[in-house]
């Protein structure tokens, strides 16, 4: 009986990490579109929401903490305990890079030339946003393939963010009124940049899970 409600506590903690994902990968996704609308009244929502994440980010902490003093986990149990605690920590900076987004909205808007972002890098949040996604379904699923193909995945963002940061110091370079709003966007550009990171660093975690050595997917 103890070790039955031991696997289900293992379970209900994968599942809040899940839950945890799925809640960042909204709150990114809205973040952008605030960017895009310009809607300041649910960037500013978005920011108070990230506290939020960062409690449930804890509250998994502590529950990982409380397994580890309480049962002695096995060393496969021991492998998916600390999984747990890196992958919540990885996507706690996920949700805080969805707060900058949100705050940078505001800043634009306050902008004497406003900016809205372009076609590009509307792509970039989305490609972001995939990684993400591949990411916590290769940790729901235990599927290696689907954490190697984030390496593909990942430089889909990365030339995306090549391409936006030299259109944007060209811009600049032209229109020196449009410099502020600019380095906004280099930022929310560079924040988009980390989430595939971030979620790179999930998929190395999913690999080290499944066969217990370490791999760099994002060398």
């Amino acid at each position: 009986m103890a070790r039955e409600h031991y696997v289900k506590q293992l379970e209900e903690l994968q599942g809040q990490v899940h839950t945890l994902g799925q809640t960042v990968e909204a709150a990114l996704e809205t973040a952008f579109r605030t960017l895009q609308d310009g809607d300041t009244t649910t960037a500013t929502q978005l920011v108070q929401h990230d506290q939020q994440l960062d409690a449930q980010q804890h509250q998994i902490e502590s529950r990982v903490v409380y397994l580890l003093a309480t049962q002695q986990p096995v060393a496969s149990d021991l492998r998916l305990l600390t999984a747990i605690v890196a992958i919540a920590s990885e996507l706690e900076r996920i949700g805080d890079y969805a707060a900058g987004i949100a705050r940078r909205t505001s800043r634009i808007a306050t902008r004497p030339v406003p900016l809205t972002p372009t076609a590009e890098m509307a792509a970039m949040a989305q490609a972001a946003r995939q990684v993400l996604n591949t990411s916590l379904q290769a940790f729901v699923t235990r599927d290696e393939a689907l954490a190697h193909a984030l390496s593909s995945e990942e430089e889909v963002v990365d030339g995306l963010a090549r391409r936006i940061r030299g259109d944007l110091i060209a811009q600049a370079a032209e229109d020196p009124q449009r410099i502020e709003a600019m380095i906004d966007l280099l930022e929310v550009a560079h924040a988009l940049e980390r989430v595939a990171d971030r979620a790179t660093n999930i998929g190395e975690r999913v690999i080290f899970l499944k066969t217990n050595t370490t791999e760099e997917l994002n060398p």
